[in-house]
């Protein structure tokens, strides 16, 4: 028998490395043995393993010491019954070598045929612990990476896939020798989706599927691929792969997927719009897309419809989607399984947040008469690009932007704009006697802009804000700001007392943080720090939980102004969230409720009696003031005759670590 041609399991992420790795292995351990005469004594019993800790392999300094090796005689023998398929015998005499000879670097060979004996004999947890002895001791890369290799098949048959992808993830990153790449590949894009991570999991087989030298190997690959897409259900793991997906062919699957997962559940204004993606895309796929995109634009043709006029790509295509998503689960709830030829659907458009690109599809859009109205834009810019077009006939519209646009009637600010959001934060501060405010804000556009609407609401409530203190969006440092805002000599003076709870004496009611909770709770913990005790509010931008999580008791009792919250009760919400869950099986968040109040309002006046003879737009001018109010799920909605819009917005205050409504006058 040559030196190293024993029996080896196979890889189980593909075909096992061919004879001349064993080979090596073995004759790589003989040449680093040198022949001592020792007797060779009868098998013993297996002895118990010792628990070894999970590591990867690392650099062991000093030189050889002859004296200090693993008898040769032994391991001879040891391989020839390993040799023989004697696996018992075999497994006994490694052990005995394990345990009885000198700690050597060289016996992390000799662990490593131990844990592929335990291995072969199912004995998975006591051939992990050998396969990490085997990592600890071995000195050569070759062996230390084959005793990786080794963890790897282990957690296969374990089933423990997360690890077993970072042991392929560290093989194929040190480039080892004995590695499959597309197999190794492979495994790590399975590992990838069944974690949910769809698209990592196609990066990889799109790579392993590159590498492959065998076109069978890459054919199975490209179907196990292509599976994965077709059993994919969820419309959000599917648009995020879409998004990142470089690959032509693959995105063109992926966007078919998401037109046929939309078409299950209803949506068939996103349905078209992922077949339209689908068909552009090109590829063996592009031709059924254009068949389903051909019946799906033959419905859309002939029904009233609202134009979603969003961004669907760029970087404000997540809150494009976003919107586009609450919108067609409201329309599928009201309509249900009662639509019909004469029931309403929406088209949604592209924007790619340019504002040119919206003005140019709302003048397009208006001219349709079967536009009963208008869901968007989102964007400021795109705002007042789209009010410059907006005339006296066009559909009604639902600005969803915050910055201000010029107000015509029925071109509505259906966002929460800095302005509504100032008014009801200061008419709240007015009945509750809190004046002569600190204003901290970010010296960028969003700091400045509700900066001028508190201002603005302040006077008009009677509220006086005794100082406003800008700093920079980065800062992480407020010492210079909070010294900045109390004043120099009161803080020198005061702030040496570190006592914990002794308020600084300010002639100041309250602080307003004009920013976004990443940057509030750093401001709050510090002024807390310096002993700064004063009430907190601030404005919608605080509404996330991970604020109360980091910012702990620093924002205690704050109060501010939101669109949209779980906390917030009322039917009107828990419908919405009802209605959600069932179809997305994920918590909806803020722009979905955006998305899905403006298109039920669209729907709820589209089905009031009246306005015949005219287009579907002009007779929603004469119905919407009829609703007079509607109660959504981002606010209590008031329509004039005029055709103007008044907004009640709900008020949040922290309470023991939670967000709670703060009672309506």
């Amino acid at each position: 028998m040559t030196c190293g041609g024993y029996p080896r399991e196979r890889n189980s992420y593909g075909s096992g490395p061919p004879v001349r790795f064993a080979l090596a292995a073995a004759c790589l351990f003989a040449i680093l043995l040198p022949a001592l005469p020792v007797p060779i004594g009868a098998a013993e019993a297996p002895r118990p393993l010792y628990s070894g800790a999970d590591a990867v392999p690392v650099p062991r300094p000093g030189a050889y010491d002859s004296a200090r090796t693993a008898p040769i005689g032994l391991f001879l023998q040891a391989e020839g019954e390993y040799a023989a398929g004697k696996g018992d015998e075999a497994l006994s005499r490694f052990l005995d070598l394990a345990y009885s000879a000198p700690d050597d670097e060289r016996k992390g060979f000799i662990w490593w045929r131990v844990g592929e004996l335990l291995l072969i004999r199912g004995d998975l947890d006591r051939a992990l612990e050998a396969a990490d002895k085997a990592v600890l001791l071995s000195r050569a890369p070759y062996l230390s990476l084959s005793a990786v290799d080794l963890k790897l098949r282990i957690y296969q048959r374990m089933k423990w896939n997360n690890e077993a992808r970072q042991m392929a993830a560290y093989l194929l990153d040190r480039k080892f020798v004995g590695a499959d790449p597309p197999a190794l590949l492979a495994l790590m894009a399975r590992a990838d989706a069944a974690s949910g991570k769809l698209g990592s999991a196609l990066a990889l087989y799109g790579r392993a599927i590159a590498v492959a030298a065998d076109p069978e190997a890459s054919r199975r690959l490209s179907a196990e691929r292509e599976s994965l897409i077709d059993g994919t259900t969820d419309l959000f793991v599917l648009r995020g792969a879409a998004e990142g997906e470089e690959d032509p062919e693959v995105r063109g699957h992926l966007y078919l997927a998401i037109g046929n997962t939309a078409i299950r559940k209803g949506f068939l204004g996103l349905a078209a719009h992922a077949f339209e993606r689908s068909a552009r895309a090109g590829g063996k796929r592009s031709s059924e897309a254009a068949e389903h995109l051909f019946r799906a634009e033959k419905i859309l043709s002939s029904r009233p419809k609202i134009v979603g006029l969003v961004p669907l790509s760029g970087k404000l295509s997540d809150i494009g989607y976003a919107v586009l998503i609450g919108a067609e689960v409201a329309l599928n709830a009201f309509y249900g399984s009662g639509r019909n030829g004469a029931t309403p659907v929406i088209r949604w458009v592209d924007t790619a947040g340019q504002p040119e690109t919206a003005r140019k599809e709302f003048v397009a859009a208006a001219a349709d008469r079967m536009v009963l109205g208008i869901l968007g834009p989102v964007t400021g810019e795109e705002g007042r690009s789209v009010g410059a077009a907006f005339t006296q006939k066009s559909p009604p519209t639902l600005y969803l932007g915050q910055k201000p646009i010029l107000e015509k009637p029925f071109l509505y600010g259906f966002g929460l704009s800095p302005a509504q959001e100032a008014r009801t934060l200061f008419a709240y501060l007015a009945r509750a006697g809190i004046s002569d405010l600190l204003l901290f804000h970010p010296e960028n556009g969003y700091g400045k802009g509700f900066a001028a609407a508190a201002d603005a609401a302040a006077r008009q409530a009677g509220v006086r804000i005794a100082k406003i203190v800008p700093y920079s969006p980065e800062m992480h440092d407020f010492t210079e700001t909070i010294r900045r805002a109390v004043g120099n000599a009161t803080f020198q003076r005061q702030s040496r007392s570190k006592e914990k709870g002794k308020a600084m004496k300010l002639p100041l009611g309250g602080i307003i943080i004009a920013d976004r909770w990443d940057r509030v709770f750093l401001l709050a913990s510090q002024l807390r720090y310096y002993n700064v005790y004063l009430p907190l509010a601030g404005f919608s931008g605080w509404n996330d939980a991970e604020l109360l999580r980091k910012a702990g008791g620093s924002v205690s009792g704050a109060v501010f102004p939101v669109d949209y919250s779980d906390a917030i009760p009322g039917s009107e919400g828990d419908r919405f969230r009802k209605e959600f869950q069932e179809v997305m099986r994920v918590p909806p968040t803020r722009f979905e409720a955006m998305g899905y109040d403006g298109a039920l309002f669209l729907s709820e006046v589209f089905a009031l009696e009246g306005g015949s003879g005219r287009s579907l737009g002009e007779a929603m001018h004469e119905k919407i003031p009829r609703l007079k109010n509607y109660p959504g799920v981002t606010g209590t909605f008031q329509f004039t005759p005029a055709g103007d819009l008044r907004r009640k917005v709900p008020l949040l205050q922290v309470e023991l670590g939670n967000f709670v409504p703060v009672p309506t006058p």
